[in-house]
């Protein structure tokens, strides 16, 4: 009874303080709008009352306004949605942002950072920037198909443009964009996320060159991780969410419940978009792992594929594919050594006794082995083609370039490094 009233309490004041957050917003807009003639739809907000409450819960989101936390890096590094040449002035006028210099709010005498400072949007201008994000980057091999997944045909740069509610004119855009937007609502995990973070991770609907499908309703209706009892409970958080996906996606995605979906080698590219996956009930590395991912963006979940396309450097020893999760770069600033700027790195665990978690001791893992690193380079990839020049090598598609990446293989040698003690 203490732990359902418990659970109570804490739904309660996260509606409180959404309610708090957006009450401040409103006073602060109606200011600036008396000192510019744009219209915000954006709009700052200290977190430092909201804080006094309930510290681990800022930014939260409701079904008429997404909040993002960040600071002035939100403007300045936005090329993530904007071209490289846009002014941090025009993209303020673009999505609305209340100006004034982008001043930061004070209260009580301090400024607010970046980790307490909260930018509010509306929902439309939310789904507008995720379109926006989307469109801007297109890998090439998609853009022959821009219509058929659902990008509109005219510039929708106009405020005043609205997603279709339907979905027949926006093809699998318009739900990727809509199911990404409630994830944000639905689970705090996300209060805490960077918008960059969210929009490469969290919002993108591919990984590597797997065919495009409409995913997200199928995991979410398959998993009903909202019915569950970590859910239910009020203290999921991003590791236990981890852990219960990869326990449990594997069965309650497969076509019949005493056959659980399985590993099975030197499947791709014959079988590894998720789909495919479900279909067959097997993948190999590169589909499990997209599988994964995905299950774990559907519920807001940063995630992304990271591998190495050729073992010390050479095709004929094979290639590997497993996942990365966002944790928060406040767990790498905690000590824990597993982390790199807020990720760290685990595998899929289909039809497996043991099911590997974010807490597992990385050098369980066995590829994790010094021998292996660096001359065996590591990539994880992206969206977000804009801010960086390379491209995820496909072990099975050496000429594209396409698929954006970062380079890994410094944080492995480093990890797996001080794994010593291997056999």
């Amino acid at each position: 009874m203490m732990k359902g009233r418990a659970s109570f309490v804490t739904r309660t004041r996260r509606i409180l303080v959404s309610l708090f957050a957006f009450e401040n917003v409103n006073s602060i807009s109606n200011n600036n709008n008396n000192n510019n003639n744009n219209h915000p739809s954006i709009s700052v907000v200290s977190t430092s009352a909201l804080s006094e409450l309930d510290e681990g819960i800022v930014c939260r989101s409701n079904a008429t306004h997404v909040v993002w936390r960040g600071g002035q890096h939100f403007l300045d590094n936005d090329s993530i949605t904007m071209k490289s040449s846009s002014s941090s002035s025009s993209i303020r006028k673009e999505r609305g942002l209340t100006d004034k210099k982008n001043e930061s709010i004070e209260t009580s005498g301090s400024s607010s950072s970046s980790s307490s400072t909260c930018f509010v949007q509306s929902r439309v201008q939310a789904e507008q920037d995720c379109l926006r994000f989307l469109k801007e980057n297109l890998m090439a091999f998609d853009q022959p198909f821009h219509d058929t997944m659902g990008f509109p045909e005219d510039d929708d740069d106009d405020e005043n443009t609205t997603l279709d509610t339907d979905g027949l004119d926006y093809g699998m855009i318009q739900p990727t964009i809509r199911l990404a937007l409630d994830a944000k609502v639905q689970h705090p995990w996300t209060d805490a996320l960077p918008r960059d973070i969210f929009m490469d991770y969290v919002l993108n609907y591919a990984n590597l060159n797997e065919a495009r499908t409409n995913w997200r309703p199928l995991l979410l209706e398959a998993l009903k991780f909202n019915e569950s009892d970590l859910f239910l409970s009020g203290q999921a958080n991003i590791s236990s969410v981890t852990t219960w996906v990869n326990q449990h996606l594997w069965t309650k995605l497969a076509r019949q419940p005493d056959k659980p979906i399985y590993f099975k080698s030197s499947q791709t590219p014959l079988i590894f978009d998720p789909m495919s996956t479900v279909a067959f009930g097997y993948a190999s590395c590169t589909g499990t792992s997209i599988l994964f991912c995905n299950a774990l963006r559907s519920l807001g979940i940063p995630a992304r594929v990271a591998g190495t396309p050729a073992w010390y450097g050479d095709a004929i020893q094979g290639n590997h594919n497993w996942v990365e999760v966002y944790v928060g770069r406040d767990v790498a600033n905690g000590g824990d050594t597993s982390t790199d700027d807020g990720w760290k790195f685990l595998e899929p665990s289909p039809a497996l006794p043991h099911v590997d978690t974010l807490d597992s001791n990385p050098c369980d893992r066995w590829f994790c082995d010094p021998s292996r690193y660096p001359s065996s380079k590591v990539y994880a990839a992206k969206m977000n083609k804009h801010d960086g020049n390379l491209h995820f090598p496909l072990a099975w598609e050496w000429n594209c370039k396409d698929v954006p990446a970062i380079d890994r293989t410094d944080y492995y040698t480093r990890i797996c490094g001080s794994c010593h003690n291997k056999e």
